[in-house]
């Protein structure tokens, strides 16, 4: 199973990480050139879940990455995007005043159950890249209730790390995004490989 400290420290020596992910952050602050970056973690996550090897990709192939990027992004509407939306609404209904970047510990509940869902479900569609995977929730939402159990402290510092960057908010998702990733999609990748060879 990846260690949370190891896959941080390989990103970070990295020699082309730093200016790979000044350039991803920055795009993450311009809208529509923003699914450029998001393509970029989306080939990060499927080169791991291919290969089963963190590698930095190239930035090439723009309209690939561009392609890549809307993909990620449905994925992300439908698994975390409503679900946080929904738990705004409950929370507010709760604690009345509340705006959507408030931190309140219901919120933080939808917001980290929300990134586990995110990430189960992009591993799940990029095993054939065809949108009908989005709807087998049942197994999405198991897969994410696995991946909180084992990867909940992971989460949490992803969750933890959003606000601490929040001012720089490009820098702020991309960072997140990637972390998060990298980690979930390992996680499950070790799961294939070890119900492959039972």
């Amino acid at each position: 199973m990846l260690n949370f400290e190891n896959t941080f420290t390989r990103l970070i020596q990295n020699p082309q990480f730093l200016f790979y992910f000044l350039i991803g952050g920055v795009l993450c602050f311009i809208p529509i050139i923003n699914f450029f970056a998001l393509g970029y973690l989306y080939r990060v996550a499927k080169s791991l879940r291919a290969r089963g090897a963190l590698t930095l990709p190239e930035w090439d192939n723009v309209s690939g990455l561009f392609l890549d990027g809307i993909r990620l992004l449905v994925v992300f509407l439908i698994y975390a995007f409503l679900p946080m939306t929904l738990g705004f609404i409950i929370a507010s209904t709760l604690f009345p005043g509340l705006d959507y970047m408030s931190p309140n510990f219901v919120l933080a509940f939808f917001r980290i159950f929300s990134l586990a869902l995110f990430c189960s479900a992009l591993y799940r569609f990029q095993g054939s890249q065809n949108f009908y995977t989005l709807l087998d929730f049942r197994l999405i939402l198991n897969m994410a209730l696995m991946l909180l159990q084992s990867q909940f402290i992971v989460l949490v510092a992803c969750y933890g790390l959003f606000f601490l960057f929040l001012p720089l908010y490009g820098f702020s998702i991309f960072a997140v995004l990637c972390i998060a990733l990298i980690q979930c999609t390992g996680f499950f990748y070790q799961l294939d490989i070890k119900g492959k060879a039972s």
